[in-house]
């Protein structure tokens, strides 16, 4: 079985962060959200992975380098433009050929055993295997209507869904989805709705079944479901001290703080991880907080937030909270008198709170 990431989409509700990087790179805990994807792929033992995109290949390319010398194999897929999850399901028919593939959407973090899943897939002679999540909103998403093991049909953000059951994006296919692919219009939203080639399957006798996920999973579509990604990852981690860390400073819970990181005169409580080459200076590290590499934080106060490389936070007095700070940025302050300040930032910003 081999695995194809979708990692197209414009990501217009992440930015400005994804005005200078795709979602599918924003760091989790320090590490891509796609790494998590292909981590779980991997423990499945999938080790050739396709990766659908469509553009910003150089990105991508520096990003995965970490995984070259290692026991899998890689090839980006090239979505010429973002016209739906069917096209860029079907876009990956030359990679995939006749072997059987899952897919994953490149802005999932879930918590799923893909081994199972795939055990289930073959267990019951189907054509195509859909997760499912009980949701709240289900007009928000794609859902589907079941009935005992088998999927019954699917819709596309109903106004009056039939059911709570969402659809994940993680799929389970044969080469039979390519022909459904290729037989579907454009919908009433001008895309190719993966949805619809699976209804093609039903309607032409073709068996689909399902799973209905209990744990964790989150479609991350907002900066708020990338803190929330973010803070469940860190209530996870164990405590590893490769940098220094002076003895005028106090620490509190389980602390990551990488290679060449300083810490001086300041407070950290965990849960929080702190990158490599990252100094920190008469400072508040407040729970749940991710700090990238090369960071500078001097005389400030940080909680809840995700900073990404190569920035710079100097005497901000107040706390910078529930923020998702781009690489490279500055953020300095004039006296403010707030309590705390939630942004986002893209790359190369520079901000001055008064």
């Amino acid at each position: 079985m081999k695995g194809v990431i979708l990692c197209g989409g414009l990501g217009t509700r992440l930015r400005p962060i994804t005005y200078s990087m795709p979602k599918q790179l924003i760091p989790i805990a320090n590490r891509p959200i796609i790494f998590h994807i292909i981590d779980s792929l991997v423990k499945a033992n999938i080790t050739e992975i396709g990766i659908v995109i469509n553009g910003k290949e150089d990105i991508f390319k520096n990003v995965l380098k970490e995984y070259e010398n290692k026991d899998i194999s890689y090839e980006f897929i090239y979505q010429n433009e973002p016209l739906g999850l069917a096209d860029a399901v079907l876009a990956s028919e030359r990679f995939v050929k006749d072997d059987d593939f899952i897919v994953i959407l490149g802005d999932n973090f879930y918590e799923v055993n893909l081994t199972s899943l795939i055990k289930d897939f073959y267990h019951t002679s189907s054509s195509c295997s859909i997760l499912l999540y009980e949701v709240e909103e289900p007009h928000k998403y794609g859902v589907a209507e079941v009935k005992e093991d088998q999927v019954l049909n699917l819709e596309e953000k109903p106004k009056n869904p039939k059911t709570n059951l969402a659809i994940t994006g993680i799929y389970i296919f044969d080469s039979n989805i390519f022909k459904g692919c290729k037989e579907i219009g454009p919908s009433w939203r001008g895309e190719f709705e993966i949805t619809d080639s699976i209804n093609w399957l039903l309607y032409n006798g073709y068996k689909v079944t399902y799973k209905i996920l209990k744990s964790l999973w989150i479609d991350l579509g907002t900066p708020g479901d990338i803190l929330y990604a973010n803070n469940y990852k860190l209530s996870k981690i164990k405590s590893n001290i490769n940098g220094l860390i002076d003895e005028k400073s106090k620490t509190w819970g389980n602390i990551f703080v990488g290679e060449n990181s300083k810490i001086y005169n300041s407070i950290v409580r965990g849960p929080a991880i702190i990158g490599n080459n990252t100094i920190i200076e008469n400072s508040y590290i407040g729970p749940y907080t991710s700090i990238m590499n090369s960071v500078k934080i001097i005389d400030s106060q940080i909680e809840s937030s995700i900073i990404l490389d190569k920035c710079l936070i100097s005497k901000v007095s107040h706390v910078v909270d529930s923020s998702i700070v781009g690489s490279n940025s500055t953020i300095t302050s004039n006296n403010s008198q707030k309590k705390a300040n939630s942004f986002v930032l893209g790359m190369d910003s520079n901000l001055i709170l008064y």
